[in-house]
């Protein structure tokens, strides 16, 4: 049997299969991930009457979001040219330019703006509320890149789109690009196409995948961690340890069965719980988001021209790819402990590291980078956008770049786990 590494493989991930812990632990996980989307559809929006005696109302947030679909603002084909930035700033009343002196200042010159949105009857309808939604996006993206002294009705589409190139290389400056660096990403930057072309509502499916996928990051390590904790010191529970001393081929066979047995469970692992993520959000909160560039609904200064759906589709991805090394990590770490208890103690208190320490500071800029590569943080606090590119022949994105050191790391893992493995007497 030892010799037959197909037996033995199927004999282990067979084991692990007829473990109730792990199923137990998938249903769960991957019923927590297809809620995610759930708090973005469920409870009530009040809807305050309008003067002219109209009744409250009480909609539910999946009512609103399924509204929103049908877009009846029709901004959808839109481009965001000066017209539609002149519109929004119209529609919502912002340049009322009520001012009101600041509180403890003594200084007549020192007040802030207060904004006030239309107050007109079609407001307190559910499609006014609706409607009101969508064009406080687009404010809400102009206001993003343009300071509120320039927020008038004299906004042209040129001037956000410069501000939003300023704004983009203060960003570059800040995270330390080289010049090289910089050229690099404006020569992607020059193929985003503006204005930019609004497509679906902001509160889509792809749109939500994209920016909560990272949570299920989190799922998958945690199932690792369930799964695979005690799947070597199991041999040593169950006594099972002198059957491989007195095996013809020694423990190498075995343990290469174990270590793809456990890769392959984490991995499905991981398919499955992405899988109802993905599910759950389209179908709740609708696809129409997939063609909307990222610039428009997530990160106006990104430099890569790339949609919302294929950025979705690219971090599910990485992430499937983070579950490989997240169950040789596992699997290292109780070959190292020994102990199925203590594997998954150290485990959890690593994750509890990466959760509380998402990013370090700039000041490193290194160690900034190399910790926001590692599977466990990636996708966390903006990493997936930071600009800074990763040198191996040639440049690329921390996405692109992400599972190479990844794979390079599982093999690194698996050559320590084997040496722990032989370490053991008559192994």
């Amino acid at each position: 049997m030892m010799g037959n590494f197909g037996t033995l493989y199927r004999f282990e991930l067979k084991k692990l299969c007829q473990r109730k812990m792990i199923w137990i632990a998938l249903a769960v996980l991957t019923a927590a991930a297809a809620l995610l989307p759930a708090p973005q559809v469920t409870g009530k929006m009040y809807i305050s009457a309008d003067a002219a005696g109209g009744e409250d109302q009480f909609c539910s947030l999946y009512e609103i979001v399924q509204r929103q679909r049908d877009d009846p603002a029709e901004l959808a084909g839109r481009e965001l040219d000066t017209d539609l930035i002149q519109e929004t700033i119209a529609k919502l009343a912002i340049i009322s330019r009520t001012t009101t002196p600041v509180i403890g200042s003594s200084s007549a010159e020192s007040s802030v703006t207060v904004r006030q949105a239309g107050q007109d009857e079609t407001a307190w309808t559910l499609d006014g509320y609706v409607i009101q939604g969508e064009y406080w996006n687009i404010w809400n993206a102009l206001e993003s890149m343009v300071t509120t002294e320039k927020m008038t009705e004299d906004l042209t589409a040129g001037d956000y789109y410069a501000a939003v190139d300023e704004e983009r290389a203060r960003a570059y400056d800040s995270w330390g690009l080289t010049e090289v660096e910089a050229a690099w990403w404006a020569a992607r930057t020059e193929k985003i196409e503006t204005p930019l072309t609004l497509t679906g509502h902001p509160d889509g499916g792809w749109t939500y995948l994209a920016e909560s996928a990272y949570v299920v990051n989190l799922f998958i390590f945690l199932f690792a961690i369930i799964a695979l904790g005690g799947l070597f010191p199991m041999e040593r529970q169950r006594r099972t340890d002198p059957l491989v001393r007195c095996a013809r081929n020694g423990g190498t066979p075995l343990y290469a069965a174990k270590l793809l047995a456990g890769l392959t469970v984490c991995f499905a692992g991981a398919v499955l719980m992405m899988a109802a993520m993905a599910a759950s959000s389209l179908i709740l909160l609708g696809p129409e988001d997939a063609a909307t560039a990222v610039q428009q609904l997530i990160n106006p200064i990104y430099g890569e021209p790339m949609t919302v759906r294929r950025l979705a589709l690219t971090v599910c991805a990485v992430y499937l790819a983070a579950s490989v090394i997240h169950a040789a990590f596992v699997m290292a770490v109780s070959l190292c402990t020994k102990g199925g208890t203590a594997a998954m103690a150290v485990c959890f208190g690593a994750m509890l590291l990466f959760v509380m320490v998402p990013v370090i500071p700039l000041s490193h800029p290194g160690l900034s980078q190399a910790w926001g590569l590692l599977p466990a943080v990636f996708g966390s606090n903006g990493v997936v956008y930071d600009p800074r590119l990763v040198h191996l022949g040639g440049y690329l994105t921390n996405y692109q770049a992400a599972p190479i050191p990844w794979l390079a790391m599982t093999l690194v893992l698996a050559g320590l786990g084997l040496g722990l493995y032989r370490r053991t007497p008559g192994k």
